[in-house]
């Protein structure tokens, strides 16, 4: 009975349920950099390679893809991976010590439920076209990017991702295992094969597809400005995987050998062969690079590359979901509420196909919330609570929690997001690509980061301390919390 027990314990704490603790903890150094590296790789690295290419040429968008990625990576890992790796608790759950019980579940609703939908509609379309194309290549006829197989393949690509998501984190790290080494393989030939095709001097001196503007300092900008997205866009997810690695270490470096590694290498070879064929689709590209048999082997793993990404962030999703709404989810099983929640995405599929060809506006638009929420979390766990946060507090009763604030919302907080998200969006439009002037210097994530930042240490001094909100330390030393918790509890003491 006690080992049954035991198994249960650790199933509800893979699930999010309650932390991790240290020896329950499945990823070292390359488990995690596995899992990574297969969220990073797929189809949308060529994407945002792709759409680098339409503003500036390979030279430039080779400074661009790796001085966007690596901003961004560092920021939002420092943001979302160290308290993970830390603490073993679900990010959101998380969440509650910087935006209230409440708060939390308003972020998670903007940052995950409306994105992840959209996400997992696209990557399925993704790999709806590359079988589409690989169909194409096999049966010798012209690709058709709104044909019915494109969204009967997505349709299934959703469905194996439940099926994988159902099993649970230890399926999702066999699947990464397998193919993230053979994509980073898939990778390094598709290199071999652009640059044997055309000389190094030649593939440097490709222009742009489409500057937008006269001005290539800010065409410049504009696709660091998408990298810089790129990095920020894992914000959502990578937290609820970093938990899942052994300590702080593991729970941050690989995201730079993983996510910043994997996707500048994908994105590389996607401005290259963009610039290269005029087209940023990588499913029409690819079949011109390798000929028959190797477009055939990239399209099909790439298509499963897909599934891998779309595999991770639903499991991080959902693991939030069980914890932001509470005991009314409890009593659903967990393989229901995959099912339920896979709904969504097949119907946008089926309704919305345009968000495929929108996808580099849907991406920079989730940045103008990641890179304010980003900005947060560093000021609120580094810089004011000095890397110490009380699980007790984070998982008692929201009704006697500190993280409580003001009917369950950190007002500080909520202000700190609005502030950030409206800097972004002042500074660049992503629908209309309109910018002002700081924009051409600064980038729109850097500011809606910093500010929101600022913002948030501010209001915390100003008004949170003082009205004994957040559980905060009296002192900046951080010898004293408020409302007489205990500066830090572990995971264990979090469990009694």
């Amino acid at each position: 009975m006690a080992s049954i027990d035991k198994a249960d314990l650790r199933l509800a704490a893979e699930r999010g349920d309650a932390p991790l603790l240290p020896a329950e903890r499945m990823w070292g150094f390359w488990e995690f950099t596995y899992a990574n590296s297969a969220l990073a790789i797929a189809t949308w690295a060529f994407l945002i390679g792709g759409a680098t290419a339409l503003f500036v040429g390979v030279k430039a968008g080779i400074a661009a893809i790796v001085i966007g990625n690596i901003l961004g990576v560092l920021i939002m890992a420092l943001s979302s991976c160290i308290a993970a790796g830390k603490y073993g608790t679900e990010q959101f759950t998380f969440l509650r010590s910087q935006f209230g019980v409440n708060g939390s579940r308003l972020v998670y609703l903007l940052a995950v439920v409306f994105l992840t939908m959209g996400w997992l509609a696209v990557l399925g379309l993704m790999f709806g076209r590359s079988i589409d194309s690989l169909t194409g290549l096999v049966t010798e006829r012209a690709a058709e990017p709104q044909g019915m197989l494109v969204y009967l393949a997505a349709f299934f690509a959703i469905v194996l991702t439940a099926f994988i998501v159902a099993r649970g984190p230890t399926s999702i790290k066999v699947f990464n295992t397998i193919i993230a080494p053979t994509l980073v393989l898939i990778m390094g030939v598709m290199l071999y094969l652009i640059f044997s095709n055309s000389s190094w001097s030649e593939l440097m001196a490709l222009p742009a597809i489409d500057e937008p503007f006269e001005d290539k300092h800010l065409n410049f900008m504009i696709a660091v400005e998408v990298n810089m997205a790129a990095g920020f866009s894992w914000w959502p997810y990578i937290g609820n995987l970093a938990r899942l690695s052994k300590n702080e270490r593991t729970a941050f470096w690989p995201n730079i050998v993983g996510v910043f590694g994997a996707a500048v290498l994908g994105e590389i070879v996607g401005l290259l062969a963009a610039a290269r064929f005029g087209d940023s689709d990588p499913t029409v590209w690819m079949m011109q690079i390798g000929g028959f048999t190797f477009g055939i082997i990239a399209l099909g793993f790439i298509a499963f590359a897909n599934v891998t990404s779309m595999a991770n962030i639903l499991y991080t999703s959902i693991v939030g979901l069980r914890q932001v709404v509470g005991e009314r989810l409890r009593h659903i099983s967990w393989e229901l509420l995959v099912v339920l929640f896979c709904i969504a995405p097949v119907v946008i599929v089926f309704t919305v196909p345009g968000i495929y060809d929108g996808f580099f506006i849907f991406l920079v638009w989730t940045s103008a919330l990641n890179s304010a929420l980003a900005g947060i979390g560093i000021a609120d766990y580094f810089l004011l609570r000095r890397q110490r946060v009380s699980l007790r507090a984070v998982f008692t009763d929201e009704r006697l929690s500190p993280f409580r604030y003001w009917a369950g919302f950190n007002p500080v907080a909520l202000v700190a997001l609005v502030v950030g998200f409206a800097t972004y969006v002042l500074i660049f439009n992503p629908q209309t690509l309109e910018n002002s002037t700081p924009f051409a210097y600064l980038s729109a994530s850097l500011p809606s980061c910093v500010l929101a930042g600022i913002v948030h240490i501010a209001g915390t001094r100003l008004f949170a301390t003082r009205f004994g909100w957040g559980d905060y330390p009296r002192s900046t030393k951080g010898c004293a919390y408020e409302g007489g918790m205990a500066p830090e509890l572990g995971p264990v003491a979090a469990k009694d």
